[in-house]
């Protein structure tokens, strides 16, 4: 797996997770857009010493840490307390049964440029 399909899993993780979480400002019987994410959140490089780590995703309430050497996804809550863990092995059974879905669901074969 090449670094940037690493990074597209852990972006999709964490937006799995987000999904997961009850949201707090708004009434769970209206859903206007259901296919928008709950939470929008922003991405940023993570350096530490000097050297690449990985990339630091956020939103209003919590923060994660994708670790590249590692290849681990860590959650934490708005007081720093780590809140959830995902491995690589973890992150590649999300990701691939995402995957599989939306493989099964295409009906037409996709067209590339000559």
């Amino acid at each position: 797996m090449t670094p940037s399909q690493k990074l597209a899993r852990a972006r999709h993780c964490f937006q799995a997770w987000l999904n997961t979480q009850p949201r707090e400002d708004s009434p769970e019987t209206i859903s206007i857009r259901p296919d928008e994410s709950k939470t929008p959140w922003s991405e940023s490089v993570f350096i530490c010493d000097g050297f690449y780590r990985g990339r630091r995703f956020r939103t209003d309430s919590v923060s994660a840490i994708w670790f590249t050497e590692e290849d681990e996804l860590k959650i934490h809550d708005a007081d720093g307390a780590c809140v959830a863990t995902l491995s690589a092995a973890e992150m590649q059974a999300q990701f691939a049964a995402v995957q599989s879905q939306t493989d099964s669901t295409q009906t037409e074969p996709l067209r590339r440029a000559a």
